[in-house]
């Protein structure tokens, strides 16, 4: 499905699809999902022009499906050959692809999840910024001020840096803020590859589609495949942005951010708004956040311990904080320099488990049970103290924070009969 319009329409022909009519923007899209959690749901905004679809990826089959793999190897390997050898990008007509449209920013789906969230929200956003020569693409939640004002939070990566320099020249970033994308451009643009790699070559090595066209206005670079795109500048202009319920379910405060300020917007020639609505704390948010971050900790892991069998950013932890790593043992002290390279991969992670190969890493409980008869406190576990970390830990606000390692694994020179669990006979 190269366009979300296509994916949508796929959608409305399958029997694990709800669709939930016209619904208000203030907390009912959140209580549909909620409440249709193993379907599909389509529906549109009250008011607005805009086709919507949320829970895309209710799990890990559905991303399987969308990418063309049939196991975690193949959807790692189809990821990676992606992230290393990103498209060659075609640029074509702009006036071939999209048409001015007069909108304001009131026109656009915003939604209110949660009560505790500070206005309505756009959740799947994707803005593309060039700054001397470089390009990047990636996600940002944006929060509803007025008809030419938004807030958008920016963590310190690619785009901050971006910012950063642009400001320290004294000017605004131009940007071209993307709605509508295909999910293979969603993907591309959670993955953070290093600085200099376009993620819009990622995606569209993905999807087979390597189109983009330029923005009129600032000459920026956007996938033909989006629905709209709205070029603008992130100013030096700062207001308040938040509370926002984020990927843990736990409320992120509020805060000052720099003001988004639309110039110009331009729709898809076809003429059709599609949205992907994200609903925070969800299964489209857990996968398209966390997932793409898993074959980064695959191919670390696998450096240092080449049985690696399995990698999992679990969804207790918002598939973010917390990580499973399932290994084949071969040398002794591999289960720790396993741990450490997830951790390396994935600095946001906050606790790493490794266990046996004999162990679903999908599986709570065989984990737990790992942990419980593998490990020996005063030798397997671990804790790293003052390390980069995730600021949506709210027990690391600075970005700084405790790591802690488990290693549940039998210990290497012990026969597998004191540790292996007794079959159904």
């Amino acid at each position: 499905m190269t366009t979300l319009a296509s994916l949508v329409d796929s959608l409305k022909g399958r029997k694990d699809t709800f669709f939930a009519g016209d619904l208000d923007p203030e907390y009912e899209p959140t209580r549909a999902v909620y409440g249709h959690r193993r379907e599909r749901v389509v529906f549109r905004l009250k008011g607005k022009e805009w086709e919507c679809a949320s829970n895309i990826l209710r799990d890990r089959g559905d991303v399987y499906e969308l990418v063309g793999a049939r196991s975690d190897s193949e959807l790692y390997e189809k990821l990676l050959r992606a992230y290393y050898s990103p498209s060659q990008l075609e640029v074509v007509d702009f006036a071939g692809s999209f048409r001015r449209a007069d909108m304001a920013l009131r026109d656009l789906p915003f939604i209110k999840f949660y009560r505790e969230d500070g206005g309505p929200y756009l959740t799947s956003a994707v803005f593309i910024a060039c700054w001397e020569g470089v390009c990047n693409s990636s996600f940002h939640r944006v929060m509803y001020i007025g008809d030419d004002r938004a807030t958008l939070r920016i963590v310190p990566r690619h785009l901050h840096y971006m910012v950063k320099k642009a400001f320290e020249a004294g000017r605004d970033l131009p940007v071209a803020m993307v709605l509508g994308l295909d999910v293979y451009q969603e993907i591309a643009a959670a993955m953070s590859p290093p600085y200099g790699v376009f993620e819009v070559g990622i995606g569209a090595a993905l999807s087979g589609v390597n189109r983009v066209a330029k923005t009129p206005v600032f000459n920026i670079p956007v996938p033909v495949t989006a629905s709209l795109v709205v070029e603008g500048v992130i100013s030096r202009e700062e207001d308040w942005e938040g509370p926002f319920v984020d990927i843990l379910g736990l409320v992120d405060e509020r805060r000052r951010q720099n003001v988004f300020k639309p110039v110009a917007y331009y729709v898809n020639a076809q003429g059709r708004l599609v949205y992907h609505a994200i609903v925070p704390a969800t299964s489209d948010h857990f996968y398209l956040m966390g997932l793409p971050r898993e074959p980064l900790i695959y191919e670390s892991v696998k450096r240092v311990a080449p049985g690696v069998r399995a990698v999992r950013l679990a969804v207790s932890g918002g598939s973010w904080l917390i990580g499973v790593i399932a290994i084949e043992q071969s040398t002794r002290g591999e289960a720790l320099s396993a741990a450490l390279a997830a951790l390396t991969a994935h600095p946001s992670m906050k606790v790493v488990v490794v266990v046996d190969e004999d162990i679903d890493v999908d599986d709570p409980l065989q984990v737990e049970w790992a942990i419980a008869t593998r490990s020996k406190p005063g030798e397997d576990v671990v804790v790293l103290r003052n390390a980069k970390a995730s600021t949506l830990d709210p027990r690391s606000p600075e970005g700084v924070g405790d790591k802690l390692i488990v290693i549940a694994t039998k210990p290497f020179n012990e026969p597998w009969s004191k540790y292996r669990r007794a079959g159904v006979p």
